[in-house]
C-alpha cells in the first residue's frame, strides 16, 4: 500500500462528481439527513445545529436552499416519527 501522493492513472481513486439536483431532490436530502440524525437520537437543537453547520456540507446545502423555516419543519416531522421518547414511570 503506498503512502505517498495519489497516482493519477490509479483506476481505483475517489473522484467526486458535481450532480445537478432540483428543489425536490434537495427536500428529499433534507428528510435524509433529519431522519438519519432523528434516528441516531439527536434532540432538536443538535440537528438543526447539523443544518446550520458548513462541515455537514450536504446538510448545510439543503439548508441555505430551502431556509430555515423549511428545514425547522422537516426536523419537527422527523423528529415527531423517530426521534426518541423519554417515558419516566415513576410518579
Amino acid at each position: 500500500m503506498p503512502y505517498d501522493d495519489p497516482d493519477p492513472t490509479d483506476p481505483n481513486m475517489l473522484v467526486g462528481v458535481e450532480i445537478p439536483g432540483t428543489a425536490e431532490s434537495t427536500r428529499d436530502m433534507a428528510y435524509v439527513f433529519a431522519e438519519e440524525f432523528a434516528r441516531m437520537g439527536f434532540e432538536k437543537r443538535r440537528l438543526m445545529s447539523v443544518f446550520r453547520t458548513p462541515f455537514y456540507a450536504g446538510a448545510h446545502r439543503a439548508y441555505l436552499e430551502l431556509g430555515e423555516v423549511e428545514v425547522e419543519k422537516i426536523v419537527d416531522e422527523c423528529l415527531g416519527i423517530w426521534g426518541r421518547k423519554n417515558i419516566n414511570n415513576q410518579g
